[in-house]
């Protein structure tokens, strides 16, 4: 959360806390509230900006589903609470990605105005995307939901959202280790190797399963091919879809593991690209991309993300 000045982007005063894990609708609603009253500048505020996880209802305000969220707690008012306890006179809001995708073009606005595409893979995978200078928002702001493009039809992994198959489901940073287990328990890893025993212990998180990549582990070089055959499968629907010029890539299983992106799924992208591919670079704003783009929507008064409250 932050005040920002919207001519200059300057932020004034930010703070963050953990996004509470619970099915409970009103407790993320509370703790932005919470959070927003701790920061100075915030009686000058007239336009709020969110920049939320997916997927949303926009012109009510609402997150629809939290899939990454203890509980997935559904149909969460953000905006409502936001207007009521803060009065807030136009809040605007958008699904994160797409907000970091405006946040990503308008930083490179002084140069060429080129189509972007921006991805994000972190906890989940998500995306965004800015064509002729608008970004891509959709009806109720879902537009460019690209984590949930479906990379496997056979439906071996099932999706937080319920969806077979998806990208999401593979390759984001919640589900490597989920996706690694499930391969471990049905014997299609090396019983007894480095990463059958990682994968079967029940905190093994993304950094350790890319430890072995790291490490060189002959073992796990079969799953790390299969991996990145998904992530470049996921990545090039969504460049086929939107033919950017750019690709920013950002989130923390890309940002620190880019040597495996770069030496394992890029190569690949290739396999599957209709046209050549975009320019890939790294975030200007880093992981602030989603909090700068909502805080853009709003002092710009994009009109297809404004809550009709």
């Amino acid at each position: 959360m932050a005040v920002v000045d919207g001519a200059t982007l300057r932020i004034v005063d930010s703070s963050e806390a953990p996004t509470p894990q619970s099915p409970d609708p009103d407790a993320i609603p509370h703790a932005v509230v919470e959070l927003a009253r701790r920061l100075r500048g915030l009686d000058r505020v007239r336009r709020a900006g969110i920049a939320s996880i997916g997927p949303i209802d926009s012109r009510r305000g609402v997150i629809e589903l939290a899939p990454n969220v203890a509980g997935r707690p559904r149909s969460i008012p953000v905006a409502e609470f936001l207007k009521g306890e803060l009065g807030f006179e136009e809040i605007y809001m958008a699904n994160d990605c797409n907000a970091a995708a405006y946040a990503e073009y308008l930083a490179r606005s002084g140069k060429e105005r080129q189509d972007l595409l921006y991805v994000t893979i972190s906890t989940g995978i998500g995306g965004g995307a800015v064509v002729d200078g608008r970004p891509v928002l959709g009806r109720r702001g879902n537009a460019a939901e690209i984590g949930h493009s479906v990379v496997d039809p056979t439906g071996y992994m099932r999706c937080g959202c319920g969806g077979l198959g998806h990208w999401e489901a593979y390759c984001s940073g919640r589900n490597v280790p989920r996706y690694a287990r499930r391969l471990a328990e049905d014997g299609e890893v090396p019983t007894g190797s480095r990463l059958h025993l990682l994968a079967l212990r029940e905190n093994a998180g993304p950094r350790e399963i890319f430890e072995l990549y790291r490490s060189n582990d002959p073992s796990s070089r079969p799953f790390f091919g299969r991996l990145a055959t998904l992530m470049a499968a996921g990545l090039s629907t969504a460049i086929n879809l939107f033919a950017p010029e750019v690709l920013v890539m950002g989130g923390a299983v890309y940002l620190n593991n880019e040597n495996f992106f770069r030496a394992e799924v890029f190569p690949r992208l290739q396999d599957f690209l209709m046209l050549e591919g975009p320019r890939i670079e790294g975030p200007v704003y880093g992981e602030r991309s989603p909090l700068i783009g909502g805080a853009l929507l709003a002092a710009n008064g994009v009109g297809e993300a404004r809550v009709e409250l």
